[in-house]
């Protein structure tokens, strides 16, 4: 029977075992997310037999959310024989559910895994049964996403001689934010600015980097000696760590190595706050980006498979 958690079924979602080279949420994840309001019992749903736990699906958000915004975990029992069926099944009961709670749009679902899982025959079959279940549930669209990380072992990267960063009002912010985004590599960026605008896509993007647990007094513009833009950068934060949250060169200054000075200005940034952690995403398909990580003392640490749903 597919439902809704409750309180009481505490013991049964955290009966889920590792069984496959996913990343799976485990028991003291959930307990400590559960206690912070990221993950809930009413964005939590089990598919259970007869008392046996056979599926389950967790959606997470911030605790001052009203709805999740991502789907966190599918895990379904290794004894069935169909496992695509059962968790199409159960988020789609899971969608259905949050929209009639209020909902508007399916959250993306992100599946963890090792940079070099194409390697792995397991890695591999659990990746297609979920974009198989996903998909048939409605997150048709994938992107393929490296993780990056710095820690004060790493070397940390030479500070900008060429480059000085001012504060910025908003309003600034979004000019730059619709200039950046012409030509992205970034996938995401690309397909909002289809289908949003430019406008719409900066006014997107403001809110969502606005509504991080950063410090918004950290938000920096670039400019050259002769005082023109070259970029921004968003020394931020995710849930859990300090973040290269967001960085930019504006198209007529693309091509000198600008990347360079604000992924290094950033962590200097976050290094002098005294950060043990800094991460860090991009695109597989942003070889730039991806380049500039290394170059400066980042380390890969993981690949996530991101699953949305078609906006138009």
């Amino acid at each position: 029977m597919i439902r809704r958690a409750t309180p009481a079924d505490l013991d049964l979602l955290l009966s889920a075992r590792q069984h496959d080279p996913v990343a799976l949420v485990d028991e003291e994840r959930f307990r400590r997310e559960l206690d912070l309001g990221q993950y809930r019992f009413e964005w939590s749903f089990v598919d259970e037999v007869e008392g046996r736990l056979r599926a389950r699906a967790l959606w997470w958000g911030p605790p001052e959310a009203e709805h999740p915004i991502s789907l966190d975990c599918v895990w379904v029992d290794p004894a069935e024989a169909d496992p695509t069926t059962v968790a199409a099944q159960l988020v789609r009961a899971g969608h259905q559910a949050l929209f009639a709670a209020g909902l508007k749009t399916r959250p993306d679902f992100i599946v963890t895994v090792d940079p070099a899982w194409r390697k792995d025959p397991d890695a591999v079959v659990a990746a297609h049964w979920r974009t198989e279940a996903v998909a048939r549930a409605g997150l048709t669209e994938r992107i393929e996403r490296l993780s990056y990380a710095w820690t004060p072992a790493d070397p940390l990267p030479a500070r900008s001689t060429r480059l000085t960063f001012d504060p910025a009002d908003d309003s600034a912010f979004l000019d730059v934010f619709a200039q950046v985004a012409q030509q992205s590599l970034d996938l995401l960026t690309l397909q909002n600015l289809r289908e949003l605008g430019a406008e719409a896509q900066a006014a997107d993007d403001l809110e969502f980097y606005l509504s991080l647990p950063g410090d918004r007094g950290l938000w920096r513009l670039a400019r050259n000696a002769e005082r023109h833009l070259v970029g921004f950068v968003i020394p931020s934060r995710s849930a859990y760590d300090a973040s290269v949250s967001y960085l930019g060169v504006v198209p007529g200054q693309r091509g000198h190595g600008f990347v360079d000075d604000l992924l290094a200005e950033i962590t200097h940034v976050h290094a002098a706050n005294g950060a043990p952690r800094i991460t860090a995403t991009t695109d597989t398909t942003n070889a730039p980006m991806a380049a500039a990580f290394l170059r400066n003392g980042y380390r890969i640490t993981k690949a996530r498979l991101v699953f949305t749903a078609p906006t138009s």
